[in-house]
């Protein structure tokens, strides 16, 4: 997406604009706290659209995830397959899960292994015969 930066200051200085305290941004001639703004909308669009990643906010103790506070550096996985990482700023979450994409839909399922983390394409007939993947989201 490509937007001139005097398209963006008309569009974000428009009354009916959800962003409308964004131009006062301008007018102090802060352009680093404008970019940083528009970088944390197209991060956490970008999250929401793709469900691969999450972010939360992390506290001044740690991290916390299913009532269980992690220290800064700490590693887990989740009991619904994502590996967290708590970090300083944030905790990151994303999916340890590879999702097939290109494979015979017409014959072929996939089935999910929680315990593995996995899915598993086979027959819809028998299955025990596996069908062919030949490329995944992961």
């Amino acid at each position: 997406m490509c937007i001139e930066r005097n398209v963006l200051i008309s569009v974000l200085q428009n009354q009916h604009c959800c962003l409308c305290r964004i131009p006062a941004v301008f007018e102090a001639g802060m352009h680093t706290k404008f970019f940083l703004l528009l970088y944390l909308i197209i991060l956490f669009s970008r999250t929401l659209c793709d469900a691969r990643c999450y972010f939360r906010p992390a506290s001044k103790y740690g991290c916390l995830s299913n009532r269980n506070l992690y220290v800064f550096g700490a590693v887990w996985k989740t009991e619904d397959c994502y590996q967290c990482r708590c970090k300083m700023n944030a905790m990151i979450c994303c999916s340890l899960v590879l999702i097939p994409k290109n494979y015979d839909r017409a014959n072929c399922v996939g089935l999910f292994h929680k315990k593995s983390c996995s899915i598993r394409v086979v027959k819809k007939t028998n299955p025990d015969i596996s069908c062919k993947v030949y490329n995944g989201i992961g």
